[in-house]
């Protein structure tokens, strides 16, 4: 039995289909490839009885619930218009979407490369793939180099936006927790906050893969609509309604200029953040 939600997918689980692995279920249910049953699981996107489950060989019981969160499927990608926020003869600073890699196979750095204007352009460092914001490119080596450069010396300020269920009491503070066995550093600061979600402004010192949303999740606030670091089961049902991890990089400040002068990049917060913030009555 399929119900809408909105726009996720639910279907109760029949006593006949009882024993059946998730990963068939979602293909023979939803009308899908099992290819494609295995990307949603993959995206953390199949919730059974409420509680997030992305093992394909899951057995399922009569009168299970599952829910595939319609919302945060991503959809064959078109190259978007890059929002550039600044661009000089050495770089270039994009708002970058969600639902792109930073480098590497089918990323943003190879949508630039196949133009005439950004043939040479590489990624100086990363955002994750539903992360939001600045990010900035080198349009050669050299300036590539520099910029590495400056990023190893700590001369390159990044304020994040997150929003995290629950939150701090405090207005302000530090974390600092090794991730990886690396010292990391995380500055936080309360924007808004109430008794579901707090907005927050983050900067960092070090540039950890995923710092942000490990040290939130450490502190018992983990980023609204992460799907890997966040509590599997989301009893808050607005929470699936999130279509990605409410993160966003706001501002890059680096020596950027052609003569190495420090500029300061600011990308506004995109739609999805801020229905997020009004969603949980933080706008």
């Amino acid at each position: 039995m399929r119900k809408q939600d909105g726009k996720n997918a639910k279907f109760m689980v029949p006593p006949q289909a009882a024993g059946t692995t998730l990963r068939a279920f979602i293909a023979e249910n939803a009308s899908c490839s099992a290819r494609q049953a295995k990307a949603w699981l993959d995206q953390r996107l199949v919730f059974v009885n409420g509680r997030r489950i992305w093992m394909a060989k899951h057995a399922l019981q009569a009168n299970d619930r599952v829910e595939i969160l319609q919302s945060g499927i991503r959809q064959t990608k078109v190259p978007p218009k890059w929002p550039v926020l600044f661009a000089n003869e050495d770089y270039f600073v994009v708002n970058k979407p969600a639902g792109w890699i930073s480098n590497g196979p089918g990323s943003i750095e190879t949508q630039w490369q196949q133009t005439a204007r950004w043939a040479t352009a590489r990624a100086a460092h990363r955002l994750d793939r539903d992360t939001t914001g600045t990010l900035c490119a080198a349009c050669n080596e050299a300036a590539y180099n520099r910029l590495v450069a400056a990023f190893r010396a700590g001369q390159v300020l990044k304020i994040y936006h997150a929003i995290v269920q629950h939150g701090p009491r405090a207005r302000t503070g530090v974390i600092r927790q090794r991730l990886e066995g690396k010292t990391a550093v995380t500055h936080w600061t309360v924007l808004q906050q109430n008794e579901w979600a707090t907005h927050l402004k983050c900067r960092i010192d070090t540039g950890r893969t995923h710092q942000i949303r490990k040290h939130c999740q450490q502190q018992g606030w983990p980023v609204l609509g992460d799907r890997q670091y966040a509590e599997a089961r989301l009893r808050d049902p607005r929470l699936r309604t999130v279509p990605r991890q409410m993160l966003h990089a706001a501002v890059l400040q680096a020596p950027l200029g052609v003569h190495g002068e420090v500029v300061r990049v600011e990308a506004p917060l995109p739609a999805d953040f801020k229905q997020a913030l009004k969603a949980f009555h933080l706008a």
